[in-house]
């Protein structure tokens, strides 16, 4: 069903679209009815707004999955502390089976335990890492055991229970006019307007369209690339240039928000992707999935993502697999870094963003 929803969001299936756009159309009154009563809820002090005893900077989208903004929290937490900052990520852990509020051990935790993006997290940026469903706690946890001056959100555009000194959005370019509609007619998590209360929008695989430009006004923005970094076998813990798959008869499968741009990003590095395969967003991998993938003799090596290869740190895996690790690019990151910290450094000085929201 999510599958055929998406295919409706992206214009690929026209008839249904006009048959379900009745149903999904009220469904999306609903929710936007949801959000109205939420933002009165907080406005009238029904709900509590919790302020951090440290910056807040927050990263996120306004659309359901694929934007790319974990590993842009990824190197926003490493350049901080280049910077001589102590940051610490702060993420809700989605699907993870933990409880509680807890840091994430790269070294003896699972993503099944702590979540898929928690865990790469806490590998790649080697900055504390903050698990918890309230993410004042979390942050509280984090001064506790690592003492951190500067909280950064993962996923933290839609929060309205804590104050944040900065929000950072991620749009996807690639969406287009046909993506829009609050969810489920389309895949906007929030009112299409929030783009406008943003402080920094980053944009990535391609360009918005008209609409979220004139939304974005004279907000600093700035593109964001991914490129290839290197590979890395999982079986035999070595790491090989990107440049290996060039030519070569590969499987890729993964399970993203945006798949179809992982793909597409093999085929540019000049592999041959003889069979691609899809799992949703979070997908929890078992041995029967790996079998099942190896089981193509028509290839010469599989290939994967990060983010996936979390979720595959204990199984038997073949000899051919490997995943592909991804840089992030910035234009203009040091105009962006001296925006993030000119808003960590006046954190007490000012009064701390408040919502304006116009959007419902």
């Amino acid at each position: 069903m999510r599958d055929t929803i998406v295919r409706v969001w992206r214009g690929e299936a026209q008839a249904l679209r006009l048959i379900l756009y009745i149903p999904l159309l009220l469904l999306s009154a609903l929710y936007r009815f949801c959000l109205v009563v939420r933002e009165c809820s907080y406005r009238k002090g029904l709900l509590r707004i919790e302020k951090a005893r440290i910056p807040v900077i927050s990263v996120g989208n306004i659309t359901l999955g694929g934007t790319g903004k974990t590993p842009i929290v990824d190197i926003v937490a490493r350049r901080l502390k280049e910077k001589g900052f102590n940051p610490g990520i702060v993420t809700r852990g989605y699907m993870r089976k933990r409880q509680g509020t807890f840091h994430v051990d790269a070294g003896k935790d699972t993503a099944e335990e702590v979540g898929d993006e928690a865990m790469m997290l806490a590998k790649r940026s080697k900055v504390p890492v903050i698990v918890g469903a309230s993410r004042a706690k979390a942050i509280e946890k984090g001064i506790e055991m690592f003492n951190i001056d500067t909280a950064i959100l993962d996923d933290g555009f839609q929060l309205r229970n804590i104050k944040k000194d900065m929000d950072i959005l991620v749009l996807n370019g690639r969406q287009g006019a046909a993506a829009k509609g609050l969810f489920p007619l389309g895949p906007y998590r929030e009112p299409e307007e929030r783009v406008g209360e943003a402080d920094v929008i980053l944009v990535n695989k391609g360009e918005p369209d008209s609409r979220t430009q004139c939304n974005a006004g004279t907000i600093p923005t700035f593109r964001v690339e991914y490129k290839p970094a290197h590979l890395y076998n999982m079986r035999n813990d070595l790491f090989a240039h990107y440049n290996f798959i060039a030519g070569k008869r590969v499987l890729a499968f993964c399970g993203l928000g945006d798949n179809q741009s992982f793909f597409d990003l093999l085929k540019d590095l000049d592999a041959e992707v003889v069979h691609a395969i899809s799992y949703p967003d979070h997908h929890v991998y078992t041995e029967k999935d790996i079998e099942k993938c190896a089981s193509f003799k028509d290839v010469q090596c599989m290939v994967t993502t990060e983010k996936d290869a979390v979720k595959m740190a204990r199984m038997k895996l073949p000899e051919n697999l490997f995943y592909l690790s991804i840089d992030v690019v910035i234009e203009g990151e040091e105009e962006l870094l001296g925006l993030i910290t000119k808003k960590i450094r006046s954190h007490g000085n000012e009064a701390t963003k408040t919502d304006s929201r116009t959007g419902f």
